[in-house]
């Protein structure tokens, strides 16, 4: 199954229902890349949090409502074990270690729809419920969530598409908890684009923020300055939704879907990329459908998506 499903997927059942990856950052001893920017960038009306009406469950069969989260550990970001299913009806997962030790993992609920999180800390699962946004408790057309460490806050980059609306963008909003978030602004403008998805994001050495997000079954690159503001740039033709891990050393990781869940390598800065290896070729349920890949920054967590 084509893995640009996965996202199109999810973010067009959001879409047209009644109601509506990464992890990325630096991998190693510290995920915390810095101080928080104090602009935010221009805001614009995609990122303006909206009531989500009663929700009912995305039916579509490749949908999220089909999904589940797994997770699975590893040393070297290319070779995996104890891969388990924690979250069912759940799809697009990205997980995050906070200041204080927790990882937490964001998910899009297929049933309840909206962004979701559960605490991955340990051996255990435990699903928290959905994220509020300047307020708004799960609010609409909100998907695709990559979280990554500011300093000590979370910080939230997810692709904003309201109902009935051409209007989509990528857009930042911030958090201490991990739960509520309010909004730094518009990151990437999508209007007026083809159909973009999937972003993630990493700092790179020297202060600058690389984005990579999803053009259907190939990736789009995006660069910062500040890590608020991202200018569209480079495309790459390995696969797409695709995930950016920083390594100890400096290198770059991107992970895309393309029959499965391929590694590629940097040490130029994301100038040049080298195939490794394919990292996760089926679910451990069996299923052929993985994507959505998330290394889970300052831990040997990595977390994707499989069908059921």
């Amino acid at each position: 199954m084509p893995c640009r499903l996965t996202a199109t997927t999810v973010m067009a059942a959001f879409l047209t229902c009644a109601s509506c990856h990464d992890q990325s950052g630096v991998t190693g001893a510290s995920a915390s890349p810095g101080p928080a920017p104090t602009t935010p960038p221009a805001g614009g009306a995609p990122c303006t949090a909206r009531p989500n009406p009663a929700p009912g469950p995305v039916t579509d069969p490749n949908g999220p409502m089909f999904h589940q989260v797994v997770v699975a550990r590893t040393a070297d970001g290319i070779t995996l074990a104890d891969a388990r299913i924690v979250q069912s009806s759940a799809s697009v997962p990205d997980g995050v270690r906070t200041a204080d030790g927790r990882t937490l993992v964001y998910y899009v609920n297929g049933a309840q729809h909206g962004i979701w999180v559960g605490n991955a800390s340990g051996d255990g699962w435990t699903a928290i419920g959905p994220i509020t946004i300047d307020g708004v408790r799960n609010p609409i057309g909100v998907v695709d969530p990559d979280a990554y460490r500011v300093g000590d806050r979370i910080r939230l980059a997810y692709l904003a598409g309201f109902q009935g609306q051409s209007e989509r963008a990528v857009c930042l909003a911030e958090s201490d908890d991990g739960e509520s978030f309010r909004t730094l602004g518009m990151a990437v403008d999508l209007r007026g684009t083809e159909t973009i998805t999937d972003p993630s994001v990493i700092p790179l050495p020297g202060g600058a923020w690389l984005m990579a997000l999803s053009a259907g079954q190939s990736t789009v690159l995006a660069r910062s300055e500040n890590g608020l503001a991202f200018t569209l740039g480079e495309r790459l033709t390995f696969g797409g939704v695709p995930e950016l891990a920083r390594e100890a050393d400096g290198t770059i990781r991107l992970y895309v879907c393309a029959g499965g869940i391929v590694a590629y390598r940097s040490s130029d800065g994301a100038g040049t990329w080298q195939r490794e290896q394919t990292v996760v070729s089926r679910g451990p349920n069996g299923s052929m459908l993985v994507c959505d890949p998330s290394r889970v920054a300052g831990t040997q967590m990595f977390v994707f998506k499989t069908g059921m």
